[in-house]
């Protein structure tokens, strides 16, 4: 029962934070292994870089184009924390530690992160998070975070 209140208080957030089509968050929500083209979605609607009818595929395309993500990166490939915590890092001002101001790379976003309690202490920077883990990452970076250009 506290999942399911949980869950729903995560799809309001979520909803609500980017006014995007309620179909591409349950879908999110459902899925047994984030992608980053899921990933993808939700950054650029949080940077308001995502019109209301654009899908994963133009979402990636937009980092692929800022250069945060490899050309070689489908939609469909399922996504880590390392690098999932390397997109939140450009949404988001991610400011800690000094490795991460020297060495501005995924592996010290993911640290940032694990300290900041972002993502759980015990993960893994190669674990692939579900859906529900995905929307949770993004929505405690809302909550924990100022999105660039504020």
């Amino acid at each position: 029962m506290k999942k399911l209140f949980v869950l729903a208080i995560v799809s309001m957030l979520t909803i609500a934070a980017f006014a995007q089509s309620s179909e591409k968050v349950s879908e999110i929500i459902k899925a047994d292994k984030a992608t980053f083209g899921q990933a993808a979605y939700l950054v650029t609607a949080a940077c308001g870089e995502l019109g209301d009818n654009d899908g994963f595929d133009e979402a990636l395309n937009v980092l692929k184009r800022k250069r945060i993500v490899s050309y070689s990166v489908n939609a469909d490939d399922n996504i880590n924390l390392k690098s999932l915590s390397w997109l939140c890092a450009y949404a988001w001002q991610i400011d800690g530690s000094l490795m991460l101001k020297v060495f501005n790379s995924p592996r010290y976003t993911f640290r940032q992160m694990k300290a900041d309690e972002v993502i759980s202490s015990a993960a893994d920077p190669m674990d692939v998070p579900d859906g529900r883990g995905l929307l949770a990452v993004i929505t405690d970076c809302i909550g924990k975070y100022q999105v660039k250009g504020e």
